[in-house]
């Protein structure tokens, strides 16, 4: 698979993405604290042609995903990509499940513990 074919079928997997004026609504919060938190790598932000992108995946009507800002934080990955192909693909360690998947049933916990294990040496 092309690179970009990869990266089209991460974009559909997460539900497409959101514009950063579109994820700061969501967030509750402005751009620029939203750009603050992309920095910290509190949040996933995707550097596309058009400009930086959201995955919507990431984000509920109430805001980001609970415990997503930590897993991101405690990850040793820095790759944006990356950590959206770890955050949509099933793990054994979570009954196959996605870790997205598990933070939306409360598996908090655990997936932080995946997370600071992805990629670690």
């Amino acid at each position: 698979m092309r690179t970009e074919d990869i990266k089209a079928d991460l974009l559909r997997k997460a539900g497409g993405t959101l514009t950063a004026p579109e994820a700061a609504r969501m967030l509750g919060t402005d751009v620029v604290t939203l750009q603050e938190l992309a920095a910290e790598e509190a949040i996933i932000a995707l550097p596309l042609p058009g400009g930086t992108a959201y995955p919507a995946c990431q984000l509920e009507i109430s805001g980001m995903v609970t415990g997503l800002s930590e897993a991101l934080r405690s990850m040793p990955i820095r790759s944006p990509w990356m950590r959206l192909e770890w955050l949509l693909s099933g793990d054994p360690a979570l009954g196959g499940a996605a870790p997205i998947e598990a933070l939306r049933r409360g598996n908090v916990t655990e997936v932080i513990q995946l997370a600071r294990l992805h990629g670690a040496g």
